[in-house]
């Protein structure tokens, strides 16, 4: 998988980046694999400068899940692809839960998308999901043992989530 970032020379001509030239850096996980696609720690994101291809190339080479478990900076944005390995999560998907807004686009397979309240729906090739800080997990369902890949665009939320007087936080469940 290639990544091409595109900028502006110093006439405001659109170019293509010289400054990152390997791929995303992959990053196993017990039920498949992240990628970071690109990540950003302000939003909106400055453009003006390259500072932001500067930070990616910090980011892409940190551990995915620090001690908060994150994969998008506070304040910020990321985009990754996600891989589930055949099978992954059947017999109880890990659930989990981060402060922040996902957009996922189903680009291969189908994934049983499983919500604490105990409801359940299939995510198929093409469809997309907006997750709202909910907490969540993800069973392989595709057919004949395939893959599950999807590209999700996060964007960090800035305020914890309240329902009534409870206090929703980051958190993640095995």
């Amino acid at each position: 998988m290639s990544l091409h970032i595109t900028t502006h020379n110093a006439e405001g001509k659109a170019v293509f980046s010289n400054k990152l030239t390997e791929r995303p850096a992959k990053r196993d996980i017990p039920i498949g694999d992240i990628r970071l696609i690109y990540s950003s720690h302000k939003f909106p994101i400055d453009l003006s400068t390259e500072n932001d291809i500067g930070q990616y190339e910090h980011d892409r080479l940190q551990p995915m899940f620090s001690s908060t478990r994150r994969i998008c900076p506070d304040n910020g944005t990321s985009i990754c692809l996600m891989s589930l390995k055949p099978g992954a999560g059947v017999g109880g998907a890990p659930m989990h839960r981060t402060m922040t807004l996902d957009v996922l686009v189903v680009i291969e397979g189908e994934i049983e998308v499983h919500l604490d309240s105990g409801e359940r729906r299939v995510v198929k090739t093409g469809d997309s999901l907006v997750q709202r800080a909910t907490m969540h997990g993800w069973v392989n369902v595709t057919p004949n043992n395939g893959w599950a890949r999807w590209v999700v665009f996060i964007q960090a939320a800035a305020d914890a989530v309240h329902v009534g007087e409870k206090k929703l936080i980051d958190e993640w469940q095995y």
